[in-house]
């Protein structure tokens, strides 16, 4: 089922409240038409400040290039409070371009200035700068002592809205670490702030962590009645977006306290139950306000849910009809129309073949009428009536064969030319599957790093939306030293080599599909080779940044995109760094002393619910950190085996609660054993049903 909508980050990150709220495009305008005619004085580093801030979230490189210019005025004044401004502006434009690194180095800057002038509310700020971005890239130790120390301040100054800011972070933080009761504290806190500050927004949103936090604990009781708090407030606001998501949180919680009353994972949810009922209409109230605001993602988010929750109940032809949904408008969204630009010409042709056939037929009912007219003239004449109803008749014969031939000679045209247009189509999407295939590892490559590995690849057609994806990093001391301290705390200095791997899929299937799959391909190469990254989420944030480059040079309207599950492994200290958009990271642990497959237990880490591409509240990615022992299993893939159908009735999805339980069915098999038995189960499960998606599974054990 999928997971909740998440409000967390909605509150949490202070690199973008470091100045005063965002007023956007007029305010851009006005300071642009004031600027040239402002005088070299502190009032215009002020104004290019706020100009660098109002650009961040929509052109951070020309939002760089007015802090910059803030940065030579304010020195050439030798204005300390304006270069500290001006730094922070840095820290805020790097922050949205995923240059972590910079960034941070931009707000040490400003707060080192900052804490010489005692300015106390620059360093608070700067401090919560500095805190989401270590929260942002898993340095969760050195965020709370960030986010600690601006809390500090910001109580000496009595600034009720960075308290209840800084105690949300923190909240955060415990939540991120899986500590609800501290998560909670904090987080009520918070809200009692706000709620001091008669802040609605942000109560809504506290109120929603506080739900998301209560749902995590399998309090479903108490989730439900913070979601419904925000929803009353939401309304009242006339904010459509929050009360849609909040109905969703709602709703999936319900389904959750119907699931828990089960017996056993093998029951269904009874569709005459209370939770089942509330669930469904919750969900059916967000789907309705998503469809009124055209929030597309939220959109699909509920028709998926749908889909799993009749699935569920044993309602397989409900839990069709809502994936058919879903699947539609996810491929629609991203890939619309794209196949009728390479069949266009076919059809044309097939129309024209079509109507040619239809001109005959007319011609023939006219020929035959106008003879039975003359038949009937026949009847006043005699001999001389006879003889010219034979030489009509006669006519009208040799008429009709010289149309016949007509007609034969243009469908035979027509079908030679829808026959060359088929064999350059099929030669063009093989010479397409050509190009799709070099850019696959090969076998061997892959073999040669991850040997205890399995690799199933099952394109829905010729050429695929679905790829894997692998690249090898060595470090040396020398390389490794400058990322230690901030980046890499971790790994330590001695040489190393980083494995990345990663499975992939882009909207779309077939031609489509495989063209985003080169755009999104070579993205991840250039992010590792010409960028030199290594931490997944970096990979990621450059991989979205270039792929929205490369779309937004279309005068068209492109969503292409691409949900993936991308891992770092390092082969000496055996840790592994992860992260995800869309598609989770699945572990089954080693358990020594225990030989059968039903102790062992799959943890799951969700991933980021966003694709890489274009997306309106596109946030940086979250970098995972886990720890592997020999013996442990990792999954990657994309949703194309969940997703079959089949099974006795052919209308019944498999799901990923029965793609979990059979990984967990196989693990005493090795892993090129598994990719073996997965392929044979989902053959069999599908039977004649048509494959409805790509499918791409991947494992490694270490």
């Amino acid at each position: 089922m999928k997971k909740l909508l998440l409000l967390l980050f909605t509150i949490t990150c202070s690199v973008f409240t470091a100045s005063a709220q965002k007023q956007g495009q007029p305010l851009i305008d006005s300071i642009l038409t004031e600027l040239p005619k402002a005088k070299e004085d502190t009032n215009k580093v002020l104004l290019l400040n706020d100009l660098s801030f109002e650009l961040f979230s929509i052109n951070p490189n020309e939002g760089l290039k007015y802090a910059n210019q803030q940065l030579e005025l304010a020195n050439k004044l030798g204005w300390q409070k304006g270069i500290a401004k001006a730094y922070s502006s840095m820290g805020t434009n790097k922050y949205a371009k995923s240059d972590y690194t910079g960034a941070l180095d931009s707000y040490f800057k400003s707060l080192t200035i900052s804490e010489k002038l005692d300015d106390k509310k620059a360093m608070a700020s700067t401090l919560g700068n500095m805190g989401s971005i270590n929260m942002r890239i898993g340095r969760i130790p050195k965020s709370r002592e960030y986010f600690t120390k601006a809390l500090t301040i910001y109580q000496t100054l009595n600034n009720k809205t960075g308290i209840g800011r800084n105690l949300g972070n923190i909240g955060n933080l415990y939540f991120y670490d899986k500590d609800y009761d501290h998560a909670i504290e904090y987080m009520q806190k918070a809200l009692k702030i706000f709620e001091e500050l008669s802040d609605q927004n942000q109560i809504a949103l506290n109120l929603g962590n506080i739900g998301n936090i209560y749902h995590d604990k399998k309090e479903f009781g108490s989730a439900l009645i913070y979601f419904d708090k925000a929803i009353a407030i939401y309304e009242k606001m006339g904010d459509k977006g929050g009360v849609s998501r909040n109905y969703y949180n709602a709703g999936t919680t319900y389904l959750e306290q119907a699931y828990s009353s089960l017996k056993n994972s093998e029951s269904k949810l009874s569709p005459n139950s209370k939770d089942f009922k509330m669930a469904i209409d919750y969900i059916q109230k967000s789907i309705a306000i998503s469809i009124e605001i055209e929030d597309l993602d939220d959109l699909i988010n509920g028709y998926e849910s749908l889909s799993s929750a009749y699935e569920s109940s044993g309602n397989a032809s409900q839990s069709l009809l809502y994936f058919k949904k879903y699947s539609r408008l996810k491929d629609s969204v991203f890939s619309k129309d794209k196949l009728n630009e390479i069949m266009q010409k076919e059809s044309k042709f097939e129309l024209e073949k079509r109507a040619a056939t239809d001109s005959v037929k007319a011609n023939e009912e006219q020929k035959v009428i106008k003879a039975e007219l003359k038949q009937e003239q026949t009847k006043s004449y005699a001999l001389y009536g006879g003889v010219a109803l034979l030489l009509v008749f006669g006519g009208f014969m040799f008429n009709r064969f010289k149309v016949t031939q007509k007609q034969k000679n243009i469908i035979e045209k027509q079908k030679d030319v829808v026959e060359d247009k088929n064999r350059e189509i099929t030669k063009s999407i093989e010479y397409a599957l050509r190009i799709q295939t070099a850019i696959l590892p090969p076998a061997r490559v892959v073999k040669q790093y991850l040997d205890n590995s399995f690799i199933l690849y099952k394109p829905k057609d010729i050429v695929a939306g679905d790829f894997y994806w692998m690249e090898t990093v060595e470090f040396t001391d020398e390389t490794m030293k400058r990322y230690t301290d901030e980046v890499h705390p971790h790994i330590g200095t001695s040489a190393h080599q980083i494995i990345l791997f990663a499975a992939c899929d882009c909207t779309g299937h077939g031609v489509p599909g495989a063209m985003v799959s080169v755009v999104c391909h070579n993205a991840l190469n250039r992010a590792v080779r010409e960028f030199g990254l290594t931490t997944p989420s970096l990979i990621l944030d450059k991989t979205a940044e270039i792929v929205k480059e490369n779309f937004s040079k279309s005068e068209e309207d492109i969503k292409d995109g691409m949900d993936i599950s991308l891992c770092a492994y390092n082969t000496k200290t055996k840790t592994l760094e992860w992260a995800g958009a869309n598609n989770p990271l699945w572990i089954i642990r080693n358990n020594i002393g225990h030989q059968t497959s039903d102790i062992r237990q799959l943890e799951e880490t969700k991933a980021d619910k966003q694709p890489i591409g274009m997306h309106e509240n596109y946030k940086p990615f979250t970098n995972h950190q886990l720890i592997l022992t020999t013996g442990d299993s990792i999954y990657l893939f994309t949703d194309g085996f969940a997703d079959q159908f089949g099974g006795e009735t052919g209308q019944k999805k498999l799901t990923r609660k029965r793609f979990k339980d059979l990984l967990l069915s196989i693990q005493s098999k090795s892993m090129q054993e598994q990719g073996i038995a997965l392929e044979n189960f989902i053959v069999d499960y599908r039977k004649e049903v048509e494959q409805i998606d790509d499918i791409l599974v991947m494992g490694v054990r270490v």
